[in-house]
């Protein structure tokens, strides 16, 4: 969870970023006395099973709960809830601002929302358009509304080994963009790395990966017999034939780098991960594209995506491709 405080004369404002388990109780107080209580919503409309699953946001002003929203693993925004007596005062916009901004981090190229025909004005201050008819939900005139974000995700970021370096002993979120800040970025986690290496992805994309880089995971997997260099890919057909620096790895110690092929039910789309030492989380929203996300030092997404791992490596099986290529 993070938080970030402003700090004035009158009123102390913390804005405030985690799970339903970490800001469930807050958020559900604000949309109880706005949803529910206010606008006559039926309390099994409100809730949902998208809370569970979905980042949260919250607002406090001298630590009283006063403003929420969420972001569904989808892109949307939704459940954008002010308490009504400060409503006026531009809480509304910090708390969507907020929001936007997580999903530009994470590297969604467009952003949905249901708009409450009451709050048109603040949606289309915020650059959001029509994307649709309106319609009624909940006896509520509704529109859904569109926002691009692709602009600010043009430009490579400027990161330096020493940056990202700094960045590992606490729990930090970097944006990587550009191919050649991805490719150090993954060289200066693999150097780090003293238990354990896994890496997910639809499929293997050698672009990330030169011998040089991975040459100091074979030391890694030797290193102790706790030590872990786990690859889970989504086919492993195309990899056995095309080859590539991975693959030499692993033939050149089958028996310390191990590779597996994700059961169907479990592999990914699109999404790609790298985790170190259980710690350190790069995750690309698409395997192809030269943009990620960095989380360290324990980040709770770093901690989603380990325990995803081993729910997902254990669903796996040795691929028979990758047996006839061990040398």
């Amino acid at each position: 969870m993070t938080d970030t405080a402003t700090q004035s004369s009158r009123a102390r404002l913390v804005a405030r970023q985690g799970s339903w388990e970490q800001l469930g109780e807050d958020c559900r107080l604000i949309r109880h006395k706005v949803f529910v209580a206010e606008q006559q919503i039926p309390a099994d409309e409100e809730w949902d099973e998208q809370d569970a699953v979905s980042e949260h946001f919250l607002l406090l002003v001298n630590d009283r709960p006063v403003a929420t929203a969420r972001v569904t693993p989808d892109g949307k925004i939704g459940r954008l809830a002010v308490l009504q007596p400060l409503r006026g005062k531009g809480l509304g916009e910090k708390i969507m601002q907020r929001a936007i901004e997580h999903c530009r981090r994470i590297g969604l190229k467009k952003v949905g929302l249901n708009a409450q025909i009451s709050a048109l004005g603040l949606y289309q201050k915020l650059g959001f358009k029509a994307a649709g008819e309106e319609y009624m939900e909940v006896g509520i005139p509704h529109l859904p509304m569109e926002l691009e974000l692709t602009t600010e995700q043009q430009q490579d970021s400027q990161l330096t080994e020493s940056d990202i370096l700094d960045s590992l002993p606490t729990t930090n979120q970097l944006r990587i963009q550009g191919h050649e800040q991805l490719r150090l970025c993954i060289t200066t986690l693999i150097k780090q790395a003293s238990r354990s290496f896994a890496l997910e992805t639809p499929a293997y994309i050698d672009q990330w990966f030169s011998e040089d880089t991975l040459s100091p995971l074979l030391s890694l997997a030797r290193r102790h017999q706790h030590s872990r260099v786990q690859c889970l890919l989504g086919e492993t057909r195309q990899f056995a034939r095309q080859g590539g620096a991975l693959l030499k790895l692993y033939q050149r110690a089958p028996s310390h780098i191990e590779i597996r092929q994700s059961h169907a039910l479990y592999r990914p789309a699109q999404q790609a991960l790298l985790l170190i030492d259980e710690r350190h989380l790069l995750w690309w929203p698409h395997y192809r594209e030269s943009r990620a996300e960095l989380y360290t030092a324990e980040h709770r997404e770093a901690y989603r995506a380990a325990q995803a791992f081993k729910v997902n490596w254990s669903k796996a099986e040795v691929s028979r491709h990758l047996q006839t290529q061990q040398l």
